[in-house]
């Protein structure tokens, strides 16, 4: 009986090693809404994981204009700075979207380690303005997502403009996997390696 614990033990850590590899779940979507950060910040590495480029953030009665680009988060928001914002992340992600809003159309790409094109979102509009001069039927803070089943998604870039100063995006939102497994994979992978034991403890009985 002692032996049967001892290898049901076993079979139990056995059984989390198999199940936190391929098909492990997902963590919950991370939001970055830039509030924190003073008006004019570059970004570039503030966000652990996460390095910019091309992006600053403006603040809400500074120096971004929220009439025409209001925050979705009461204060900050990033512009392509020069050109087309870049995100790349420290390890690949399921999904990343965000809230836009734009004067010249927008096009989300996200690429793999090999530079590779996995998704594309484009806005419904050439123009979402605030101020009146959008597009009829038009918003501003559009929501656009790109997304990888297989989790590859190795950096993003956010296209309006090809010179920048052409759209905001707050609200980042970032799916990213996790080491930690789903806890019906543990419990079914424990009962398989626990039926497997009790069959061949009966098989030496007999």
């Amino acid at each position: 009986m002692a032996k049967l614990k001892q290898q049901t033990g076993t079979l139990a850590v056995a059984a989390l090693l198999a199940a936190a590899g391929p098909g492990s779940a997902k963590a919950g979507p991370v939001v970055y809404d830039f509030d924190r950060f003073a008006d004019g910040t570059v970004l570039s590495s503030q966000y652990a994981g996460l390095s910019f480029s091309q992006a600053t953030v403006l603040l809400a009665g500074a120096s971004l204009n929220e009439l025409a680009f209001p925050p979705r988060s009461p204060d900050g928001a990033v512009f392509d700075d020069g050109g087309p914002v870049t995100i790349t992340f420290l390890a690949p992600v399921y999904s990343v979207g965000g809230y836009f809003t734009y004067l010249g159309g927008l096009t989300v790409s996200a690429y793999d380690i090999n530079g590779v094109l996995l998704d594309t979102g484009s806005a419904a509009y050439a123009i979402n303005l605030a101020d009146g001069s959008g597009d009829p039927g038009s918003n501003p803070n559009e929501f656009l997502q790109v997304a990888n089943a297989a989790g590859l998604i190795s950096y993003v870039t956010f296209t309006s403009h090809a010179g920048g100063a052409s759209l905001v995006v707050d609200d980042l939102t970032v799916e990213a996997g996790v080491a930690i497994p789903a806890p019906s994979t543990i419990a079914l992978t424990f009962a398989g390696l626990c039926a497997g034991l009790l069959l061949r403890c009966r098989a030496r009985r007999s």
